[in-house]
């Protein structure tokens, strides 16, 4: 026999849990390739020891804290914060 408790639960979509809110930022996924550094950021990332931790814990769990980007006046996105995800 089949369980109807399975009918019962509604799974949202990533943009009803994380789209558009008042001030019309988005979530988004951007291949690498479109990313840019933010020539001003204050912090270096170094492939230190810390680097492959985090590398580990993506591979482990996925990005549990997106980066976040803004659009670069010659195309693509500009990193402003999560340079190290």
């Amino acid at each position: 026999m089949k369980s109807k408790s399975a009918e019962k639960v509604k799974l949202n979509s990533f943009d009803d849990l994380f789209g558009i809110d008042e001030t019309g930022e988005t979530v988004t996924s951007v291949p690498l390739s479109e990313l840019h550094t933010f020539k001003g950021h204050p912090f270096r990332v170094l492939d230190d020891e810390k680097m492959q931790e985090t590398v580990e814990s993506v591979k482990q769990y996925g990005v549990l804290m997106p980066g976040i980007v803004r659009p670069h006046p010659e195309g693509g996105y500009e990193v402003i914060a999560g340079h190290r995800r």
